[in-house]
């Protein structure tokens, strides 16, 4: 490896996939690009809009409910339907842009590669990381594109809840009073500072847990595409050589199992901290608001506002341990994409001044 090459992967993975796939909103795909992206992230801060308001609807029902003033209950149903076919319509669209954005990030990074790939006139060597390249062009720059735009949008959506709701918290848990060491204390928006606790309690737990999971990851998809090449071999091959293949696909298989059990083993204990950890997230903010409850700062409605209000903050301020598991997919498959870019950037020649290479070889005469 060159020492530029050193150089380069010395760069966070996100920058260098970036430099790699970004062009899809440089060239002459930019306009469209950057328009599918424009109107997800304006149905994203939709989503969130809708979200406040099903927040402050959540409020005036416990209000109702407290003051039993059951004639009040039709219009907030009236409300209700309105939120949930807003919540519908937003979800219908978002996707469909989504995918769009997805297909279309996914065609251009294809059509680069492989016509860098079909362009060569010489195989790539499969230690230099071209190794099981249909599988590297089919399946993993569908992940990395794919993965990509979910994990941006969540990530964008996560910063909105930051902020609104981090504000929002703030205005409904008032100043209620605590006794530290004999002293009355009023503490300004303490549901905020129980959250950003909260989270990064768990965030820390979590990521310990998962950390493991990028690398189990990266291990079995390297593992599966063994297996794929031996199969396409084999395929290829004539039936009589064919024979001894069962001898040589289990180890191939034997070594899935292996990497599949170590990614069994990350993934069972992130899976089983985030089922504990989503239950606690339920029920820790009414607690955690009841001071304020009990001593008239917030009403019911205020309460239950307080709790919706703390789990979207929680969830933003967790967005990197609960992405952990997508990251870890992403990661991997962004690494291999960039493994063929740099064989085939590797292996490319200046081409003579003279004349390109015919692309079709020349018939002998005679």
């Amino acid at each position: 490896m060159s020492e530029i090459e050193e150089l380069a992967r010395l760069r966070p993975l996100p920058l260098r996939f970036a430099h790699l796939a970004g062009g899809f909103w440089r060239g002459p795909t930019r306009w469209q690009a950057m328009a599918l992206t424009g109107i997800l992230g304006s149905l994203t801060a939709a989503e969130i809009a809708l979200s406040v308001r099903f927040n402050a609807w959540l409020g005036d029902l416990f209000d109702v409910l407290e003051r039993r003033a059951a004639g009040e209950l039709a219009a907030q149903c009236l409300v209700f339907a309105a939120l949930v076919l807003g919540f519908g319509l937003q979800a219908g669209l978002h996707l469909t842009c989504r995918r769009a954005l997805q297909l279309r990030w996914r065609r251009w990074l294809t059509e680069r590669l492989a016509g860098a790939w079909l362009r060569r006139a010489e195989p790539l060597d499969a230690s230099s990381g071209a190794a099981n390249i249909d599988g590297r062009i089919a399946e993993d720059i569908r992940i990395a594109t794919e993965e990509a735009v979910e994990l941006c949008g969540s990530l964008w959506q996560a910063l909105l809840l930051l902020v609104v709701f981090g504000s929002l918290l703030w205005e409904i848990s008032g100043s209620p009073s605590f006794t530290i060491l004999g002293q009355e204390v009023r503490i300004a928006g303490y549901m905020v500072w129980l959250a950003l606790l909260y989270a990064l309690v768990s965030g820390v737990a979590a990521f310990v847990l998962g950390r493991p999971l990028v690398p189990a990851t990266d291990r079995r998809q390297a593992a599966e595409a063994e297996f794929r090449v031996a199969l396409v071999h084999l395929r290829d091959n004539r039936p009589a050589s064919r024979l001894g293949g069962l001898a040589r696909l289990r180890p191939l298989f034997a070594g899935i199992a292996r990497t599949w059990d170590g990614q069994t083993r990350s993934m069972a204990r992130l899976s089983g901290y985030n089922a504990g950890h989503g239950r606690l997230t339920t029920t820790f903010p009414i607690l955690a608001g009841l001071p304020g409850y009990f001593q008239g700062v917030v009403s019911l409605g205020g309460l239950m506002q307080g709790a919706q209000a703390f789990q979207q903050l929680a969830a933003a301020l967790t967005w990197p341990v609960t992405s952990m598991e997508r990251v870890a997919t992403w990661g991997a498959s962004a690494e291999r994409v960039l493994a063929l870019q740099a064989a085939l950037a590797a292996g490319e020649a200046p081409a003579p001044a003279a004349a390109p290479a015919p692309a079709v070889l020349p018939v002998p005469a005679g």
